[in-house]
């Protein structure tokens, strides 16, 4: 297979979709040393990341993606069907325009790469969380973006999310966006993710700019106590605390979900990774479904068959 050459600054998440597309595809990309000359007399732009290939040069960093994607047709980077395609094309420019620029103002500011404004960082934080918002209801029943495995759409707003996850999207800011954490996490713990951007933790705390102030911790609203009475004040906090709001609702009991209660009166000897493990480690398929008719328990699994509308979906 041919191989290529891309000019691009170090650790730019620009390029980090090009090169994981190319893990996946084991596609040979050599990452030349940063010339900015050189991608000014390469690229019709003048700017990074640019490929150069035995065609000519391609530039900007979603059509170099995209190239680097359909290389292959059996890996599925870009879908199997005409829809899945043009899915993918939709994440693809979301990632571009609803995640990368909001994300940018907000974490480049922190890297020095342009002065903090309050006002752009109040209104990028509110954009990126309006993103996320979408994503994170996308990914309720799913585990990628589109079909049951991971997709340039996948890499592109992965891509995008790596530096503000890594230095500004702390775990305030990230609570109600559970279902995109268990998908950034999944992905950026793929062989293929690490081999381009090494590991990912999440930020703990945001890291803030120079010329930003850090945001000051609530105020408890006494200041400084003045001294008492030794118990005195402790005595009347607690009964404070003691005296209930009669208008507050008294609270009410979380009920136990059936399946939940039937697992605790009637556990089921089967485990489903148990199963999975022996079903791996099996040398062929007959031999592990043996062990899967040993193992099950009817009384506390069902097994169900379905046929679905149409040919392609069975």
């Amino acid at each position: 297979m041919a191989s290529y050459t891309l000019h691009t600054p170090p650790g730019s998440f620009r390029a980090f979709k090009a090169l994981i597309a190319a893990e996946y595809n084991s596609v040979d990309v050599t990452v030349a040393d940063w010339d900015a000359s050189v991608v000014k007399s390469v690229s019709p732009t003048g700017k990074a990341p640019a490929l150069e290939t035995k065609n000519g040069v391609i530039f900007e960093s979603n059509a170099i993606a995209r190239f680097i994607a359909g290389l292959r047709t059996d890996t599925e980077l870009l879908g199997g069907t005409v829809y899945d395609r043009a899915v993918i094309d939709s994440w693809v420019d979301f990632a571009a325009n609803d995640v990368e620029l909001p994300a940018c103002v907000w974490f480049y500011p922190v890297a020095g790469y342009m002065p903090f404004q309050e006002a752009a960082y109040e209104k990028a934080k509110a954009d990126l969380a309006a993103a996320l918002t979408l994503l994170n209801t996308h990914l309720t029943t799913k585990t990628y973006l589109v079909g049951d495995q991971i997709t340039l759409a996948d890499i592109c707003v992965v891509s995008a999310l790596v530096y503000p996850m890594k230095l500004v999207c702390d775990k305030t800011f990230l609570k109600p966006f559970g279902n995109v954490v268990r998908w950034f996490t999944t992905c950026v713990n793929q062989p293929a993710f690490k081999a381009v951007i090494g590991e990912c933790p999440l930020a703990k705390k945001e890291l803030t700019a120079a010329g930003q102030t850090a945001k000051a911790a609530p105020a408890d609203g006494g200041g400084k106590k003045k001294k008492g009475k030794k118990g005195g004040d402790k005595k009347a906090e607690k009964k404070e605390k003691a005296a209930p709001d009669p208008l507050e609702p008294a609270p009410v009991k979380k009920v136990d979900h059936p399946y939940k209660i039937m697992d605790k009166e009637h556990p089921s000897p089967f485990s489903m990774d148990k199963w999975k493990k022996t079903y791996s480690n099996s040398a062929t398929y007959e031999e592990g479904m043996a062990a899967f008719w040993e193992m099950f328990d009817p009384k506390g699994w069902s097994i169900w068959h379905m046929n679905y509308n149409f040919n392609d979906e069975n």
